[in-house]
């Protein structure tokens, strides 16, 4: 089967862990340096330095002694005598010392315990600033005018308790609300609108019409009828027209006729003269009340007017003095805020300047995953395990023909993952490769789980561990 070869140590996972957490203590404070420069700058200059490590000597020499002590390497042993002497360094005699056998032994102890181990703390950054010979100056001028500042604000603290301890008082007067000096609004009662027409004074309208006016022409009429009738009927009997007659009662009927139309006239003229006078006078009335109500409006506008102007006289009055009364409450306010005023007004008003430097950037440190590492170095310890666990079963549980290891019917780890110092030696019939490989401590021959999966999957046995077993019975 050939020369056996051990299988590659498991990689200490716990040791990676702490060696990555002094990684990352280094990595930081490199990285604190790199990123706070020192400054130089017009106003002057800013230096960072970091505290050193210190040693805790105390238990680096507990340590040494015990490693010293516990050694049980004696120099004395490796002396080897040829006659006389006691072999001690003192009285070596003949003896000859074995150096190389001295040191081997000094080796297997393991090293000394060193002083790096020991050293604790450091790396913590002290910032410096320092100003330029003007800036210091101007900045001890500022604090001297900040501490005279201050100075001054106590004073005014004391005469703004000596304010606030008064009530405070205003010496303004009460807001005017009454608007007086203005007459009365004119009541409209006290005036008496003509509502009515006086028509005493009026033509009468006629009881029946043209009455009235039909008497007046009548008094003229009658007479000329009168005397009209004399004449007609002398024409009549000159004419030798005798009463009873047709022709008598036919002109006497145009003559009763004409009279009716005189009459008619008369009392149509009548009617019209009759409303024509009855109009005038109403109109005469109704002009009359007009001119009355007229007047009697113009003076109450005038009366409301006038009392108007009386009001914003007196509202404007009032005004002038409410905003004379708000002045003065302002003034006194003022005057009373004038101490507190003064003390903000000194404690703020000069303000000490600093030339402004890059802040500090510090780096955190991530702390080194110890559990994490624990816990892999374990799974990886119990995953190696399992698989030798399986090998041996395998190895022991599986059958053997006489044509050796091609026949063998039980599954076997066949996974290049598990082998090292692979050599191939030969072709499989299927085309696969044959090697020779060292796995699980011993060195064989076999082939490849994963280049048996490509041509011949069925004789593949997957593992719980997640490895690949081969069924060599079925190649």
């Amino acid at each position: 089967m050939g020369k056996s070869a051990a299988a590659p140590p498991t990689p200490d996972y716990v040791g990676a862990a702490k060696q990555q957490g002094k990684d990352n203590l280094v990595a930081a404070r490199e990285s604190n340096v790199m990123s706070n420069p020192n400054m130089i700058t017009p106003f002057g200059n800013r230096t960072v330095s970091y505290s050193a490590p210190t040693l805790d000597q105390s238990a680096y020499n507990d340590a040494l002694a015990k490693y010293n002590a516990g050694s049980g390497v004696n120099r004395n042993d490796y002396y080897s005598t040829s006659g006389g002497g006691t072999g001690d360094q003192a009285d070596p005699g003949t003896s000859t010392f074995n150096e190389k056998a001295y040191q081997d032994a000094l080796n297997k102890r393991g090293p000394a315990p060193t002083t790096s181990a020991f050293m604790t703390g450091g790396g913590q950054p002290t910032i410096t600033d320092t100003l330029t010979p003007q800036a210091q100056q101007t900045l001890d001028s500022q604090q001297r005018v900040q501490t005279a500042l201050a100075n001054l604000g106590e004073t005014g603290i004391a005469n703004a308790r000596a304010t606030l301890e008064r009530p405070f008082v205003p010496t303004s007067t009460e807001i005017q609300r009454n608007f007086g000096g203005y007459d009365a609004v004119p009541n409209a009662a006290n005036f008496n609108a003509q509502t009515g027409i006086d028509t005493s004074g009026i033509a009468k309208m006629p009881i029946n019409a043209g009455m009235t006016a039909q008497d007046l022409i009548l008094q003229r009429l009658n007479p000329t009828i009168a005397a009209g009738d004399t004449s007609f009927k002398q024409a009549l009997a000159n004419q030798g027209l005798a009463p009873g007659t047709t022709a008598y009662d036919a002109a006497y009927r145009n003559r009763s006729q004409q009279i009716n139309d005189l009459y008619n006239q008369a009392a149509l003229q009548g009617i019209n003269l009759d409303m024509s006078a009855n109009q005038q006078g109403y109109n005469q009335a109704l002009a009359n009340a007009g001119l009355y109500n007229s007047a009697m409006g113009q003076n109450f506008g005038q009366g409301m007017t006038t009392q108007g102007t009386q009001f914003n006289q007196g509202l404007n009055k009032a005004q002038f003095q409410n905003t004379a009364q708000q002045q003065q409450l302002a003034q006194d306010l003022a005057l009373r805020a004038q101490p507190i005023n003064e003390v903000i007004g000194l404690m703020g008003g000069s303000q000490i300047q600093l030339p402004q430097f890059q802040g500090y950037q510090g780096t955190s440190v991530a702390p080194a995953p110890t559990f994490a590492g624990t816990q892999a170095q374990g799974q990886a310890d119990m995953q190696r395990y399992g698989i030798q666990q399986a090998g041996n079963n395998a190895m022991t549980q599986g059958l053997f023909s006489a044509l050796g290891m091609a026949a063998m019917a039980a599954p076997k780890f066949s996974d290049r993952r598990l082998k090292s110092n692979i050599v191939q030696v030969g072709t499989h019939p299927s085309g696969i490769g044959i090697y020779e490989y060292d796995i699980f401590g011993k060195r064989e021959r076999g082939v490849m789980a994963d280049e048996v999966a490509k041509v011949m999957p069925d004789a593949i046995v997957p593992h719980e561990s997640g490895f690949m077993m081969v069924n060599y019975g079925k190649l």
